[in-house]
């Protein structure tokens, strides 16, 4: 907020001030976002203690993540699209879905994980998302370059619910992304280039906004695996998180924290969600009230 907007709201009434500042600091309730050109849940594994390598990038990447998550009435739970359950919790090595669980179970709490299988499945996962029926903290796309992830019909079923996504992680909800045919990112932002140039293991770095945002990862966390695409073009709303090592480097993770949305200025997403707005129509409406009812006694 510039100077000259500062002065403006406190020259206003304090109803009318109040009202411009909670419309203002709706946007800071968009949720956190790490979208990745990497397989990193490909590259770890669970050893019956620790979460290793590209599973430990997973682990301090939820626990940046879940801190950061402001979706109202969210229920804690991660959710994978788009890998099958069945295999928690006994495979513990290169598999979508238990690369999600275990670094969840390494956390304080724990959290409970969530796979849901196929694209019918997904479609009407992402459905009640929409109606608020869902709300879990953190959703999860395992990408197509791991055991047990995206296939072709949950890509689509995905792109089909990409408004949703968006309007999730607008809401508060927070996002972790591996690389995959990202066809629900490039309908969000048209303008993205997903290339498949990448070099890292080692090489690829944390920038000074990755550092800030998510400081539970660290440039060996981000290594731990290769790198597989690269991002170039409109990021809309997000930022770079990680560069490669490549040189010049390329784009290697994008995203952000806390109040983090796909565009600045998204004209599909609500900047306050329906019981906000309701809140700020009542509270409007008898501040209106009283202003008139001082004004009838003055006058009299």
């Amino acid at each position: 907020m510039n100077n000259s907007m500062k002065r403006s709201i406190q020259k206003m009434p304090f109803w009318a001030a109040a009202a411009v500042a909670l419309a203002l600091s709706a946007g800071a309730q968009a949720g956190p976002v790490i979208i990745g050109g990497d397989d990193l849940n490909d590259h770890g594994s669970w050893d019956g203690t620790d979460n290793l390598e590209g599973w430990l990038y997973i682990q301090n990447a939820l626990a940046s993540l879940i801190p950061q998550v402001t979706l109202s009435g969210n229920d804690g739970t991660i959710v994978v699209l788009g890998s099958d359950p069945s295999s928690i919790p006994g495979i513990t090595s290169g598999d979508g879905c238990t690369a999600a669980h275990f670094p969840a179970q390494a956390l304080t709490p724990p959290r409970t994980v969530d796979c849901i299988e196929g694209d019918v499945a997904i479609t009407a996962y992402l459905s009640g998302v929409a109606n608020g029926t869902n709300r879990p903290a953190v959703i999860v796309y395992p990408g197509d370059a791991v055991s047990n992830d995206v296939d072709s019909a949950e890509e689509a079923a995905w792109a089909a619910g990409a408004t949703t996504i968006a309007d999730y992680v607008a809401a508060g909800g927070g996002l972790l992304a591996h690389v995959g045919d990202y066809t629900w990112l490039t309908a969000l932002l048209p303008s993205i280039v997903v290339g498949p140039d990448c070099i890292a293991d080692p090489g690829a770095t944390l920038t000074a906004a990755g550092s800030a945002a998510f400081p539970s990862l660290t440039d060996a966390d981000i290594n731990a695996g290769p790198c597989h695409a690269s991002f170039s073009g409109d990021f809309g709303g997000l930022s770079v998180l990680a560069n490669d090592g490549s040189v010049p480097p390329l784009a290697f993770i994008l995203g952000g924290g806390s109040g983090t949305t796909f565009n600045p200025a998204p004209a599909s997403i609500p900047a306050l969600n329906p019981w906000m707005l309701g809140v700020l129509g009542a509270f409007l409406g008898l501040m209106a009230l009283y202003q008139l009812g001082r004004r009838r006694s003055t006058s009299k």
